[in-house]
């Protein structure tokens, strides 16, 4: 079956109902045992990365609340089905593990966090942001079955200047180890601006985690451009943090 297959007729239909965002003041309330599950690619899979610490941060302030926090990140994964053709083999795509993990156990909110990945590191298109676009939709109308409300998060940046990559000799295809000379401000930037003006009933608002880490990308990353280190994850959980209220 063609990837595209999963996009579900509804949410081709909410894509008419992008709208400015809630302002960035407004607050998103965490409930008493609520169970949220953190779903991304592999900056979100990382061991002892956000996810962590946010339990971690819940477990040391807010211990009597008993939130739970689930690490559902995936290795390399997107919500447009495309892989680069110097990948070794297909990216995972979220559509085909998603119904698993909604009907593994009952969420009440998931931090969804896509995006890195999602252009293969190549150049912008209209084909490219309508999938990443489609691929939120889709998204936010599976969880809207379960009762499930998503905080989007703003893909991370490519930190380039931190970790910069030598382009290698006599190679035309764009990928992770060669991107697009502006994937961050042609492709990233977009992602981020259609993020923000996600509107859907199932979406609790949207959280940048894009700008802070990029103001701070010498501290936030090492020799790797796309993965965070371990202040890049403290400052993405400090980010989120700022936004909720428990």
């Amino acid at each position: 079956m063609n990837r595209r297959q999963f996009v579900t007729i509804s949410s081709l239909g909410a894509l008419g109902t992008l709208l400015l965002n809630c302002t960035e003041s407004k607050k998103i309330l965490l409930k008493k045992n609520y169970t949220i599950a953190c779903l991304g690619d592999s900056i979100t899979a990382t061991q002892d990365g956000y996810v962590q610490l946010l339990q971690n941060y819940v477990d040391t302030n807010h211990k009597s609340l008993n939130i739970r926090f689930l690490n559902w990140g995936k290795s390399s994964e997107t919500i447009t089905g495309l892989t680069e053709k110097n990948h070794s083999g297909p990216r995972p795509y979220l559509f085909e593990r998603l119904d698993g993990l909604l009907n593994s156990t009952h969420v009440d909110i998931i931090l969804f966090c896509y995006g890195i990945n999602c252009g293969i590191y190549g150049a912008p298109s209209p084909k490219l942001f309508d999938g990443y676009t489609i691929g939120i939709y889709s998204f936010l109308e599976k969880i809207k079955l379960k009762g499930t409300k998503a905080i989007l998060l703003t893909p991370p940046p490519l930190a380039l200047k931190a970790a910069p990559i030598s382009p290698n000799s006599g190679q035309t295809d764009y990928g992770y180890t060669n991107p697009y000379p502006k994937y961050e401000s042609e492709v990233l930037l977009k992602f981020c601006e259609i993020i923000k003006g996600v509107q859907h009933s199932n979406s609790l608002g949207a959280i940048d985690i894009h700008t802070p880490l990029l103001r701070h990308q010498e501290t936030c990353y090492d020799q790797d451009p796309i993965h965070p280190n371990s202040a890049g994850h403290q400052l993405i959980m400090d980010t989120v943090v700022d936004h909720l209220t428990i």
